[in-house]
Parts: C-alpha cells; sequence; structure tokens
C-alpha cells in the first residue's frame, strides 16, 4: 500500500465526497454505485481518523 500524507488523504475524501453527492444527486441514495461510492469515502474516513489516532498516541 502506498504511503499516504494527511494532506493527501484529506484531498481524497473531499474528492470522495464530492464524487458520492454527483452520483446521489443522479440517482437514489440507496442505488448499488452510491452505496459502493460511500463504502469507499467510509474507508478513507476511517484511514484518517486510524491515523490521527496513531500519531497522537503512538508518539514517545
Amino acid at each position: 500500500m502506498a504511503v499516504i500524507t494527511a494532506e493527501n488523504l484529506h484531498y481524497a475524501i473531499e474528492q470522495k465526497r464530492d464524487e458520492l453527492y454527483e452520483i446521489a444527486s443522479q440517482q437514489s441514495w440507496t442505488s448499488p454505485e452510491v452505496i459502493h461510492v460511500s463504502q469507499e469515502l467510509d474507508k478513507l474516513i476511517t484511514r484518517h481518523v486510524l491515523a490521527i489516532y496513531a500519531s497522537e498516541h503512538l508518539n514517545f
């Protein structure tokens, strides 16, 4: 897995959120494509939260 900076991760989250809203504006929020993009966004947010937790709790 590639190393990703906090700034790049934040940008990726914003881009995925924009993609989600764009698709959802054209389809139902329960469509398979919207759900898939939403799950991708969830994964990015989880990575961000875990990175913050690790930086706060694992620095000696």
